[in-house]
């Protein structure tokens, strides 16, 4: 050792840890029935510790993922994990940090706050090494659910209409053909499989056609496609003004 005398948080939280000592399994889960320590607990007990040695507690969001998760009867969860860096500072501004990450979901808003309480209890229970061996879902374990599918618009069908400017063709590994159709008015590649609409998409290349398209995934396919006749010709010659 290097002799080194220690910073007054790190004296602190030495002495804080001295003088903490284990918590009995007081709450109780009200869906399972286990009973747990929970983070009232935890607090009550740590909070005239703190004060006495002088020490706060900084929390600070360093990342947050959120997600809807659908329950068995058809409700929606909100599942959200935070990682949070709680700072101790001492009165001459020295500190330490623990780096912990907390999970909550909830019906309502919530979630974060379950997230940030777990995440807080951890770091306690962690740095000051409290006898802790139950997961704690603030009392209350949430239905079972499963990923609220994303709404991709597959299936979605509609018509897109402007010149072909580039026709594709390409051959698949099992044999097959494929097309990629694109348009002037538009991004996207439209792509399909069908023999006659890329032969047709070759034909009117260069030409006015509308397409009817199909979403599959990050993917839309081209289902028909028909010529856009040009109505700036007069297909009979006739110049209605002329005189007679």
């Amino acid at each position: 050792m290097s002799g080194k005398e220690p910073t007054l948080i790190e004296s602190k939280l030495i002495a804080i840890m001295g003088e903490a000592h284990a918590l009995g399994k007081e709450s109780k889960n009200t869906s399972q029935g286990f009973s747990f320590r929970g983070i009232d607990a935890v607090m009550n007990h740590l909070h005239p510790l703190f004060a006495k040695h002088g020490v706060v507690i900084l929390p600070e969001v360093i990342h947050e993922h959120s997600e809807e998760r659908t329950t068995k009867n058809g409700g929606t969860l909100i599942y959200r994990i935070l990682k949070v860096r709680f700072n101790f500072v001492a009165a001459d501004g020295s500190s330490r940090s623990a780096q912990v990450v907390g999970e909550g979901m909830d019906s309502g808003d919530k979630a974060a706050n379950k997230a940030m309480a777990v995440a807080l209890k951890y770091a306690l229970t962690q740095m000051l090494l409290l006898p802790y061996d139950e997961v704690d879902p603030d009392g209350d374990t949430p239905p079972e659910s499963k990923p609220t599918p994303k709404d991709d618009g597959d299936g979605k069908e509609g018509k897109v209409t402007g010149i072909v400017k580039i026709v594709r063709k390409s051959e698949t590994s099992r044999g097959g053909t494929r097309f990629g159709i694109k348009l002037d008015s538009d991004d996207r590649w439209f792509g399909t499989f069908d023999a006659m609409v890329g032969e047709d998409a070759e034909r009117l290349k260069d030409e006015k056609a509308t397409l009817t398209v199909v979403k599959k995934g990050q993917y839309w396919n081209c289902v028909d496609i028909i010529d856009v006749p040009d109505t700036s010709k007069s297909s009979d010659g006739d110049d209605d003004n002329l005189p007679f």
